[in-house]
């Protein structure tokens, strides 16, 4: 045993204070609040009383050559003279203020380009954590858990003000290739991109902007008259006139001064182990356990965190104890590589591993696993993977429980998927049409998270067993080829809706999406009330209208078709007088689908009564 070791052995058994610190190989060096606040204008929570909002900075170091830290790219370039690499994080704490009346789990809601998108998703509420609206239902404050926001993109800035969560992490020497992609999505005959890195030359013989009018489509290289470097830092586009506001630019240029972007992924890990520590403002709060719960981007960049082996931090102790990627897919971020961009996808996002448990990859023959790290270091969380339809279509969520090759592959014991059937990305508060063709998808999804977090503690803290995953798979057919005639959507052609012409494809692999029934709705998954007694058809999918590259997925809007209140010719889908005898009818076939959905713990009672509250007085069915 090293000298080191054996003093801090001794340290430990004779609370020696005197003795000298072993320093650890990455740490919060210190934990500067900026500002303490009431929340929500100091509305009282039953049974925990009022919040306070803890604004923070993390000023953290790291030893690049600690075997913990060696994975994260440009670490070795970025060390300052004391042999360590500093850098920062914005942290925004929202904690009970009586610590008696806590829960003692900390969920870390992961910034999604700064926001916090989890107040919206979980609460119903508002990241605005000052105001009394904000706080939605309050069911996270209810319980009396801890939320935090820790900033982890060095894409967006750090502020310490406590609206935004980012980081400020180092710059690096050196060049390397550049690429923006953007779509306008406007009519505007001139526009700008900015560039995620500085241009190391503003020669345009050394960059090439191309355009394309579909994702199918071949690229054109535009000439250097049709644009220019407006400084290092952007560039202006006369785009042309036989390109309308859906055609995709890609840029490439040579970039300059990468930022170590990886550090957001240690970053995470080390203020989580700090604020688990019962460390710093959260010390009273006897925390035994953390929780990640990442939306989207976010989510992706939990199943990252995850595959590059995060979770066990810095002295191999286990982060996060339950792990809840929301709307991922099957994608990672685009954060640890250099000149990364971790709020944009990018090349990662869609590169193999896809699933949790070790798989063979059928294009490249590789086996891996998004928790093979974790597994090999005794580290990995509970997992509660969670998708909408949307990312059946877009981001290749197939690929979760089946090999790209057409075959189911089995998720880990401490995994469970679960699709949110029948959703778009994130629910549309207002059905609205913007560039898409048809009314996006209201269908709600929080009152599920609620439930499976929940459902997430339980299965941490005491063992029990969240319901079983429900995702669709081939061995049951609830699992197609994306052809209309193969899911079973219903032809809505006569009515004037239209159907995908193909996917967001992976050359190489085999993407498939969610069988539907006779209204469009996956046969799969959760289905929540919304979808199990319809009023509508809500699909995971919207097309582009016209001059916005029509016909092409809709980004991450899905559809709405309501149905006509007596039959309407041409529809193939019953109407809502045929469903229904009245609106106590309709009621009472809500109340039957939110208990079934409760008994599977899947629905709180409280989310039960407010579906049945709103069926007794819903206006689209007849009194």
């Amino acid at each position: 045993m090293t000298r080191l070791l054996v003093l801090a052995a001794l340290c430990l058994l004779a609370s020696c204070a005197s003795a000298p610190r072993v320093l650890a190989p990455a740490e919060v060096e210190r934990f500067e609040i900026v500002q303490r606040s009431s929340a929500f204008d100091g509305i009282a929570f039953e049974g925990v009383g009022e919040y306070e909002v803890v604004t923070a900075i993390a000023h953290m170091r790291i030893n690049a050559s600690h075997v913990a830290n060696r994975g994260i790219v440009g670490l070795d370039q970025a060390s300052a003279p004391d042999g360590w690499v500093h850098y920062k994080a914005d942290v925004i704490i929202l904690r009970p203020v009586d610590a008696g009346k806590a829960s003692h789990v900390l969920l870390a809601d992961l910034p999604n380009r700064g926001r916090k998108l989890g107040m919206r998703a979980i609460n119903e509420g508002e990241p605005a954590l000052e105001l009394a609206n904000s706080a939605g239902n309050g069911f996270a404050m209810r319980r009396g858990h801890t939320l935090a926001w820790i900033g982890w993109q060095g894409d967006v800035p750090l502020s310490g003000d406590g609206k935004t969560a980012g980081a400020a992490l180092p710059v690096v020497a050196g060049t390397g290739p550049g690429m923006e992609e953007t779509v306008f999505d406007d009519i505007a005959a001139s526009s700008a991109i900015k560039l995620s890195y500085p241009a190391a030359s503003l020669e345009q013989a050394r960059a090439v902007l191309t355009v394309q009018a579909t994702s199918a489509a071949a690229p054109a290289v535009l000439p250097p008259a049709s644009w220019q470097f407006k400084g290092a830092g952007e560039i202006v586009i006369a785009r042309p006139a036989n390109m309308d506001a859906g055609a995709i630019y890609r840029f490439r240029y040579e970039a300059r001064e990468p930022r170590v972007m990886g550090l957001g992924l240690a970053a995470l890990r080390d203020v989580t182990s700090y604020l688990k520590s019962r460390a710093g403002p959260l010390e009273d709060l006897h925390l035994d356990m953390a929780l990640a719960f990442g939306v989207s981007l976010s989510g992706r960049m939990l199943r990252d965190f995850l595959w590059q082996g995060f979770n066990a931090d810095a002295r191999g102790a286990k982060v996060f104890d339950g792990v809840m990627p929301v709307v991922a897919g099957a994608g990672r971020s685009f954060v640890n590589t250099r000149f990364a961009r971790p709020g944009k996808a990018g090349s990662p996002d869609a590169a193999f591993p896809f699933s949790y448990g070790v798989t063979s990859d059928p294009v490249s023959g590789k086996r891996d696993g998004i928790l093979a790290a974790c597994t090999a270091t005794a580290t990995c969380p509970k997992v509660m993977h969670i998708d909408s339809s949307e990312e059946f279509w877009q981001g290749r969520a197939s690929l979760i429980t089946t090999d790209g090759a057409g075959k189911d592959i089995a998720l880990p014991a401490g995994v469970r998927a679960y699709l949110m059937a029948s959703t778009q990305h994130l629910y549309a508060s207002t059905p609205t049409v913007g560039i898409c063709k048809y009314q996006n998808n209201p269908a709600t999804q929080a009152p599920l998270l609620r439930a499976l977090i929940d459902d997430m503690v339980a299965w941490v803290r005491e063992g029990r067993e969240p319901p079983a995953s429900r995702f669709p798979h081939l061995a049951d057919t609830t699992m197609t080829p994306p052809q209309r005639e193969a899911q079973g959507f219903p032809d809505l052609r006569a009515i004037g809706v239209g159907y995908p012409e193909a996917i967001n494809g992976l050359p190489g692999y085999q993407l498939l999406v969610p069988m539907e029934d006779e209204d469009g709705h996956d046969v799969a998954g959760v289905r929540l009330p919304d979808i199990a007694v319809p009023l509508a058809t809500h699909a995971g999918w919207n097309l582009r209208r016209m001059g916005f590259a029509e016909n092409q997925l809709c980004d991450l809007n899905g559809l709405f078709v309501p149905f006509a209140p007596t039959p309407r010719a041409g529809d193939p889908r019953r109407a809502i007088s045929q469903r229904y005898k009245n609106r106590l009818d309709y009621a009472k076939a809500v109340a039957v689908a939110a208990r079934e959905l409760r008994d599977q713990g899947l629905l709180l009672e409280e989310d039960v009564e407010s579906y049945i509250e709103r069926a007794r007085s819903d206006p689209r069915v007849k009194p």
